[in-house]
């Protein structure tokens, strides 16, 4: 691992600076970068033998082994204790990563991200460029992860999950001492701090930091609505109240407006500024042949892009089908539930109304998971080219399903149920069901929503912080009986060939205590999940769409939302450090496409708040043929209150300067001073040089430039010159 292919770094030592927070030897991960979980099969499928498997097994590994080598990483191989697994430990050098680290912050200063760093203080930034342990753990282990996965052609190793057909995940380990200090600190406070977020951001990248950001700002700006509510609920004693849900939609705007100005302050602050403009490949992009960058230079892979518009509109499709089949779920669960709890009467009824719940609870996230893993296979086949691309079509899809899941029954009931509900009665009569009919009222839309407010809370909570706590006390149990079951038939833990069939338990070195440790923990993480923030995400916005959109109909929802966030805030900490393996550092400027999806659910509260105050005020007609007509006028009429406000709300906040655009500005006018004094005193020093060559230059000419050296002298002669030819006249 010599310095071969290392650049000299002296004239952009400014691209280096030294981190604001260190991390100690103790604290830091300084044995392994990454784990890569190489899972195979030994039951062969139809038309292959179980020799050609091997085979193939043995060339996928030998492959992964190769471009390990190629981009001169270090790796160590282990045994995993699920059947057929095999755990490569990969450590980068700090040559290596030195070369890697140089080519990202050169490339980060032509984006425009780190012009802050620019100063004169080019030595210590050399040392500091040359002090590896200096970095964060996050931004190592990202650069680790960068080489790991960047294509052949940006000087990565090129493996994936998605290019790998053996590589089943790649994930770094848990930094458990930091991450138990870390929730002793928030276990004593009430809200989190800037110093909170900055630890966040350093051990696990922008993007899990900029979550938790959201989620603080959020739960401190849900303080209003519930404030609000309270007074609407005990005060006003009105549901639907057209005031509070203007004052709501009032908030909602300007929360949003507001969250993105603390989006720019905190992507100043943690230096991602301008990361957005990084069209990072994605590892999954494949193209049908090499050609050069119109803008670089350099060779990337090449795709037709009408080849690329056909996949995502045949994908069209698939995710309408998969959400129509959600949608009938969904709307199944909701008229069973209307059928039990309003019209059947007869046997077992008491025991059947609560039917409806538990099949909810049961099918729909069942139904969820699978639409997830459908939309995320057609995500991928529709070769995405970079990974922000990528993203935001995964994150429409998944919001898609949670918007179906979330708000199509409460859609049904205000819209469709409550109108039109006693047209039912006579449909019921035809097929001789005893019921008990009551005029439908909004209180079973109330009702409604306060189940999915508290109830589905209690369930998410129960499933996201309960369940895996009683996996993680059951799970080894079953796979240590599993274990005693299978006997002999499993390897020794020190199994370090190549061949991934390898039984030979005598030439497998014996591990140390120590290492056992290592190993017991490491194979703890293997069996634990892998984070997903879109999860998270996904859970707060359409949260979100219950305060902004449905509040009217109950004005504790903002309370209750409140309640939950405090809880959630200290959830999602514990469940990121000991319930899912430790997520992948990533740079991000902002939250991303969620933000757009809370505009629009901003947007559709302007519809809903208009409707519901019309439709179910207690002098509306509802069977009235002008109730229709009237409701789309309300409609229209809120729908340019709306954009009027924003117009006026984002106006008014424009008007005042943030302290990233100060600081952004600073740093350009900074940037452009240093290249502009570089540039004159280059310019000085040539036209010094000229001078002197174009003086040696007199030749014949010397005895007439050289009768007066001194400008002075020449001025004088002038000027006497002038004086005369006045004395003259």
């Amino acid at each position: 691992m010599a310095d071969q292919g290392l650049v000299n770094t002296g004239k952009f030592s400014h691209l280096f600076p030294t981190s604001s927070k260190q991390y100690t030897s103790g604290i830091s991960n300084t044995v392994v970068d990454y784990v890569i979980l190489f899972r195979y099969p030994t039951a062969p499928k139809k038309g292959m033998t179980r020799e050609s498997l091997a085979t193939s097994v043995s060339n996928g590994f030998q492959e992964l082994s190769a471009k390990l080598l190629n981009s001169n990483l270090m790796y160590q191989v282990r045994e995993g204790t699920e059947p057929d697994t095999i755990l490569v430990f990969v450590y980068c050098p700090w040559p290596v990563l030195k070369k890697h680290l140089y080519q990202s912050r050169l490339h980060d200063f032509l984006i425009g991200v780190r012009v802050n760093t620019l100063d004169d203080h080019e030595h210590e930034n050399e040392e500091a460029l040359d002090a590896g342990h200096k970095l964060t753990e996050a931004e190592r282990l990202r650069l680790v992860y960068e080489i790991i996965t960047s294509p052949a052609n940006e000087g990565g190793a090129n493996i994936s999950p998605e290019v790998d057909k053996y590589v089943e995940s790649i994930f770094p380990l848990h930094n458990d001492e930091l991450n138990k200090k870390w929730i002793e600190s928030w276990s004593h406070k009430w809200f989190i701090q800037e110093d909170d977020l900055q630890l966040i951001r350093d051990h696990f990248g922008e993007k899990l930091a900029f979550y938790f950001a959201f989620l603080q700002n959020y739960l401190l700006w849900l303080s209003v609505p519930a404030a609000m509510g309270i007074v609407a609920h005990f005060v006003l004693k009105n549901t639907f109240n057209i005031v509070y849900g203007a004052l709501v939609m009032l908030w909602s705007v300007v929360y949003l407006e507001v969250w993105q100005r603390k989006e720019r302050n905190l992507a100043v602050k943690w230096g991602v500024r301008n990361y957005s403009k990084h069209d990072k490949q994605h590892s999954g992009f494949t193209g049908e042949k090499m050609v050069t960058d119109e803008i670089t230079g350099e060779l990337v892979p090449y795709c037709p892009p009408w080849k690329l518009f056909i996949r995502r509109a045949v994908t069209v499709p698939g995710v309408a089908i998969a959400a129509a089949g959600l949608s009938l779920v969904v709307g199944f669960v909701f008229a069973v539930e209307v059928f039990l709890h309003e019209y059947y009467n007869g046997p077992f009824h008491r025991f059947l109304h609560y039917a409806p719940t538990i099949g909810y609870v049961l099918l729909i996230p069942t139904m969820s998971g699978f639409y997830t893993k459908w939309v995320k296979a057609l995500n991928d086949w529709e070769n995405h080219k970079t990974e922000a691309s990528w993203e935001y079509s995964y994150t429409q899809k998944i919001f898609v399903a949670n918007f179906l899941v979330g708000y199509l029954s409460l859609f049904i009931t205000a819209w469709v149920y409550i109108p039109f509900g006693d047209h039912l009665l006579p449909y019921l009569d035809v097929f001789n069901i005893q019921h008990n009919h009551q005029k439908v009222g909004t209180e079973r839309l109330k009702a409604q929503l306060i189940y999915f407010i508290i109830t589905g809370q209690v369930v998410g909570f129960f499933t996201e912080m309960i369940l895996p706590r009683i996996m993680a006390i059951v799970q080894p149990k079953i796979m240590s009986i599993l274990k005693r079951g299978n006997g002999n038939g499993r390897r020794s833990s020190g199994t370090k060939a190549g061949d991934p069939n390898s039984k030979d338990l005598d030439t497998a070195p014996k591990m140390t205590e120590a290492e056992g440790a290592f190993m017991q923990k490491v194979n703890k993480e293997v069996a634990m999940e892998e984070y997903n923030i879109y999860t998270d995400y996904v859970e707060m916005v359409i949260q979100f769409g219950y305060v902004s959109v449905f509040s009217t109909v109950w004005p504790l929802t903002a309370l209750c939302c409140f309640i939950n966030n405090i809880i959630e805030l200290r959830g999602d900490a514990i469940k990121v450090c000991k319930y899912t393996r430790r997520p992948i550092p990533r740079r991000a400027e902002s939250i991303g496409p969620w933000l757009g999806n809370m505009q629009t659910l901003v947007w559709l509260s302007s519809i809903t708040t208009a409707s519901f105050a019309y439709l179910f005020r207690s002098s509306t007609d509802t069977h009235s043929p002008w109730t229709p007509i009237f409701t789309i006028m309300a409609i229209m009429a809120n729908e340019h209150i709306y954009v009027f406000i924003r117009f006026i709300v984002r106006y008014a906040i424009t008007l005042v300067p943030t302290w990233a655009d100060t600081v952004a500005r600073q740093e350009e006018f900074k940037l452009k001073k240093r290249w502009l004094d570089r540039t004159a005193a280059n310019e000085d020093e040539y036209v010094a040089k000229e001078i002197g060559e174009k003086q040696q230059e007199v030749g014949e000419h010397e005895s007439f430039w050289m009768e007066h050296k001194q400008p002075e002298l020449e001025v004088e002669s002038a000027i006497s010159t002038i004086q005369a030819s006045f004395k003259n006249d």
